[in-house]
């Protein structure tokens, strides 16, 4: 359980507060609507908060059109609000503004149950929007401006952690023929990959960083290839560790006796050594530690095939 409380955490509390006292500068009505569109707008990015507030904005539009539209006929009317609902969706689904169609909704049934006697829908409709739009432009520029997320040094750190791991697993699984945690590697794989999609989408970084995310993203196809490898091989020594047994000592005979099983012994032996040999290669390529055993296995194999 982790008792910190997050920068994202005390953005949201500094941006709430600065859409209140812009609010009641701006003598808005309702900054209620202001605040819920700067909390939705909040996100761990820039462009994620920028995206948020675009589809808040583009849902509070139809909803307003809507609303204003049946809020002319009745507010307030049952029958009215489910046909309204119906209206928004449709359009939103039409328009593929999938994300939109809740704020959408909770827009149309505010003007169409919160409008007061005598008070314009059209108004309503165009406050609501303004609301929403000083809400996402107060957390757009807080994320952007106090503490912005730190993606690209989070996706330094992750791709150090992953490259030391995968060779330490590699060592493991190569050198020692150990079980190993690969489950716990493809989180931090994962998480290589998230910190990775958040510095490709974000777009003050995007021109910083666009020399070097090719790059890394060769790199993460590799090490999700070098993974599928460690399992295959984990999986040969989980199911033959006798068969698999280091050459250079005594090798102990499996209990499962017939005239196959020293064909089915080097057969399994050729199938390790390929596996063990292509990701012997990976991390050569990737400049990763290799092995000292593999190494020199490697280099003997070389040999040879010279001589």
């Amino acid at each position: 359980m982790k008792w910190t409380i997050g920068l994202r955490n005390l953005k949201t509390g500094l941006a709430i507060c600065l859409c209140v006292i812009i609010a009641a500068l701006m003598r808005l009505e309702y900054p209620f609507y202001a605040a819920i569109a700067t909390i939705i707008s909040m996100e761990n990015s820039v462009t994620n908060s920028f995206t948020a507030g675009k589809h808040r904005t583009m849902g509070t539009f139809v909803g307003a059109i809507v609303g204003a539209g049946f809020a002319m006929i009745e507010p307030g009317n049952a029958v009215y609000c489910a046909i309204g609902v119906i209206v928004v969706i449709y359009i939103c689904n039409l328009l593929k503004w999938n994300k939109s169609i809740s704020i959408g909704c909770i827009v149309f049934l505010a003007i169409m149950l919160n409008l007061q006697p005598g008070e314009s829908p059209i108004f309503y409709g165009i406050n609501r929007i303004t609301d929403t739009l000083i809400g996402i432009a107060v957390a757009v520029i807080v994320n952007l401006v106090v503490f912005p997320p730190k993606h690209e040094a989070d996706l330094e750190k992750a791709r150090k952690a992953v490259a030391k791991r995968m060779a330490d697993l590699f060592g493991q699984i190569a050198t020692c023929r150990e079980t190993v945690d690969l489950k716990s590697f493809r989180a931090e794989l994962d998480c290589l990959v998230k910190y990775y999609q958040l510095c490709k989408e974000e777009f003050h970084l995007t021109r910083d960083l666009s020399e070097s995310m090719d790059q890394i993203a060769e790199e993460i196809e590799s090490y999700r290839h070098i993974y599928e490898h460690l399992v295959i091989l984990q999986q040969l020594i989980n199911e033959h560790r006798l068969l698999l047994a280091d050459s250079d000592n005594e090798r102990v005979e499996e209990p499962t006796a017939g005239y196959h099983s020293e064909e089915l012994r080097r057969n399994i032996e050729i199938v390790y050594a390929y596996h063990s040999d292509w990701i012997y290669a990976e991390l050569q390529k990737l400049g990763l530690p290799l092995p000292i055993q593999e190494r020199g296995r490697l280099q003997a194999k070389v040999e040879l095939k010279i001589s």
